[in-house]
């Protein structure tokens, strides 16, 4: 009845959003051009006469935890411009400075349990994505992408930019430098863009409450968080800014393996890579890679994996594949390029204009990782060869209407066969409140398993995707449906696709309260979904899940959901499984010395996919950001699972822990140790056909990081890991030295 409901609700809104109106774009920002001879020094102050001569803003609004009301902490921005960078000086006023939290983190580290201030620039001027770049008080620098179709802020892309603060009597000043290089803009004309470029200044103040504050309003409703970006007039280059990039970079390594049961045995190797980045003309990004190594890039957290039935999604870390990031997105995870495992080079070139953005590459990976293998009751595994793998990706903007395509091949070495996907998407925001996404996706491989589970090159099966998702927000509802249905034959192999065979129909409907005493939000939710065999139309998984939501002071959350309507079918001839469990989260900025801590905890009877029952068991989830000294940074993070046996005792157990630490020596300068342990106990079980099973793993790091720039950084590290249980423990080690430099940078020295 419920979700009768909420679809009547879905099709009532296209019809009374029709008439809404989109909101209005803030108030013209007007940058002020450096006269020949002046220059800006970054040292986060204001004092340089030219300052004093530029437009000063200072219409700020707050938009956390109570939109549109007056700041309670003034803040006031300027824009200068000369021939190769944009700068922007901003003045965060506070009452209390003593209180500003300006603690020393590493790059893209600046969160809201800190003092900062945001830079968002759309040269575009569609406001379909967002260059964004922060500054603490203490320093420190964090930059990504916000796109508009998904309203998602990524830390993933590093841009080349400068920004430096400064403590005053009355708060801090910060200044950012952002050359036109970095940017991403098409130019027509005598050196005008068609459109006009636009900018938003952000800041943060975690106080009793954490205050978001904006230069611009934005509806509560609005589409996304980029809905309203203020115009930027005079601010764009009066020629063509062209740029070329060598980044070379060399790497020694000393590594050992000893396999379990075998000796040890070592190499010393030297790489010497290349990273080269062209920009022709504005539009137009060139991207290179030559024998890259990324031996620097953090260890991903552990995840629990041994209790679950499908692979799981890494996000992506390696400079390569992050230019023009945005375009790689689509309605669903149709390019993931953490398949590719081990690049040995790889060509890109991304090219934006005022309604085309297109970008494809081709890379030689390898390989050494897994090949997914969707079905409709799990993720299969086939060893990973190398291959070649190209990408293409192309996105056309009109207005409310966003078309993409793209096309994805990989082909397999030694006769083992390809994988061929392609095909259309689309957004549409079809009214101020309502958004639509599709994509269709048609697949054909002949890279099959054979009888040992390895590819090789057979007769060619064929799949396709299909999917459909409505997004309606009306201040205070919001509510989604998504459709789904993917064929049993459908794979991409450049692509994250964990289930196929199923047909999936999915509500969400949620409800919000704001500023009811204490309490800034309350969320009331309900979610459905059910998952069924598109063959035999049998329900594989299918959920009703009500919940509760709410955010305070010193930016608490609580979550509690009931997971009492949740069914499982692990395999086709089995029974479907009903789960029985309570979810609930908390976090809370702790203290000054503990500025973030979260729990997760399930409780109740859940799914043993091993055994094909329904057990009681518990989950939990520690994590906390700890700074017990002020250049001393604690990152603990700690999950749980286990299971019961009826007889009692339990089951199954696995554990996963990691210790982050990091010493800041300088702001540039961090010694970063990663410590992570995982353990996994298995109970035999004969009569359901279940093995004992039992692994132990272990792997150490530590790593001291100079970044000078984002082109010019230094590393120096040691890794050490174990896997298995005695004697059948294999170990290795490695340690590392790693140079990259800017030539660029390097010259102008």
């Amino acid at each position: 009845m419920f979700i009768k409901k909420t679809i009547t609700l879905l099709l009532f809104a296209l019809v009374s959003a029709a008439s809404a109106q989109t909101g209005g774009d803030g108030p013209a920002v007007q940058a002020t051009r450096l006269l020949p001879g002046e220059s800006i020094s970054l040292d986060g102050s204001l004092d340089h006469p030219v300052w004093q001569r530029a437009v000063v803003h200072s219409r700020f609004v707050e938009r956390e935890p109570n939109n549109g009301a007056s700041p309670k902490f003034e803040t006031r921005f300027q824009v200068l411009v000369d021939e190769r960078a944009l700068y922007v000086g901003v003045t965060a006023l506070d009452p209390q400075p003593e209180l500003i939290r300006r603690q020393l983190v590493r790059h893209d580290q600046v969160f809201r349990t800190q003092d900062f201030v945001a830079l968002y620039l759309d040269p575009m001027g569609r406001k379909k994505a967002a260059q964004w770049f922060r500054v603490g008080a203490s320093g420190s620098t964090a930059d990504g992408l916000h796109t508009a179709e998904d309203d998602n802020e990524d830390f993933s892309p590093d841009f080349d930019f400068d920004a430096a603060s400064k403590l005053t009597p009355q708060g801090y000043t910060a200044v950012f430098r952002v050359p036109f290089a970095s940017l991403r803009f098409g130019v027509v004309g005598a050196g005008e863009a068609s459109l006009p470029w636009r900018m938003m200044v952000v800041r943060r103040v975690p106080r009793d409450q954490t205050y978001l504050l904006m230069s611009v309003p934005l509806a509560r409703d609005a589409s996304s968080f980029i809905d309203d970006l203020q115009a930027l007039d005079a601010a764009a280059p009066r020629q063509n800014p062209s740029f070329l990039q060598w980044r070379p970079n060399l790497t020694l390594r000393r590594s050992t393996e000893q396999p379990a049961g075998q000796g040890v045995s070592g190499e010393t190797k030297a790489n010497l890579g290349l990273e080269l980045k062209w920009r022709p003309r504005p539009e137009l990004v060139v991207d290179a890679t030559l024998r890259p190594d990324f031996s620097q890039v953090e260890l991903d957290v552990p995840q629990l994996s041994s209790n679950t039935q499908f692979a799981l999604y890494l996000p992506e870390k390696r400079p390569f594949f992050l230019e023009s990031s945005d375009l790689l997105r689509s309605p669903t995870d149709a390019l993931y390029t953490r398949s590719v495992t081990q690049p040995r080079w790889g060509l890109r070139g991304s090219w934006r204009s005022d309604a085309v953005a297109a970008t494809a590459f081709a890379t030689h990976d390898l390989g050494g990782g897994d090949v997914l293998l969707p079905g409709p009751y799990g993720t299969g595994t086939a060893p990973q060869g190398a291959s070649d793998a190209a990408i293409a990706r192309l996105r056309v903007d009109r207005d409310q209407l966003t078309v993409g395509a793209l096309a994805s091949w990989r082909r397999y070495g030694s006769n083992q066969g390809d994988n061929a996907v392609f095909g259309p998407d689309l957004t549409w925001q079809a009214t101020p409140n309502l958004r639509l996404r599709a994509q269709w996706l048609a697949s054909r491989t002949s890279a099959l398993p054979d009888d040992t589970g390895a590819l090789v090159a057979s007769a060619a099966q064929t799949g396709s995707m299909l999917y459909a998702n409505a997004f309606w927000r009306a201040e205070p509802y919001e509510a989604a449906a998504t459709i789904e249905n993917t064929t049993l034959g459908f794979r991409n192999d450049n692509g994250f696709v964990s289930q196929s065979g199923v047909r999936r129909l999915a509500v969400d409907a949620h409800r919000v309260w704001r500023n009811h005493g204490p309490l800034n939000e309350i969320w009331l939710n309900f979610k459905a979904e059910s998952v069924q065999d598109s063959l035999t139309r049998r329900t594989i998984y299918s959920q009703v899940t009500p919940g509760v939501y709410t955010g305070y002071s010193n930016n608490s959350e609580f979550s509690m959901e009931y997971r009492g309507l949740t069914r499982q079918r692990v395999s086709a001839d089995s029974d479907l499984l009903q789960e029985r469990y309570w979810h609930f989260y908390y976090s809370r900025n702790a203290a000054l010395w503990a500025p973030r801590v979260s729990v997760e905890y399930d409780r109740g009877d859940m799914v043993d996919f091993s055994a094909n029952q329904v057990r009681a068991g518990e989950r939990i989830k520690l994590r906390a950001t700890l700074r017990p000294l002020a250049r001393l940074e604690l990152l603990p993070t700690w999950s749980l699972a286990q299971l019961r046996a009826p007889q009692g005792g339990t089951t199954y157990r696995e554990s996963a822990a990691q210790l982050l630490a990091i010493w800041h020596l300088a702001p540039q300068q961090t010694l970063r140790l990663i410590m992570q342990r995982s353990q996994v106990d298995r109970q035999a079980e004969p009569l359901r056909g279940v093995a004992a099973y039992v692994d132990r793993g272990r792997s150490d790091s530590l790593t001291y990081t100079w970044r000078r720039s984002a082109g010019t950084t230094y590393y120096l590290g040691a890794n050490r890991g174990r896997d298995g249980v005695a004697p059948d423990t294999s170990r290795s080690t490695e340690v590392f030295a790693k140079m990259q430099v800017d030539v660029d940078e390097w010259l102008a020295r």
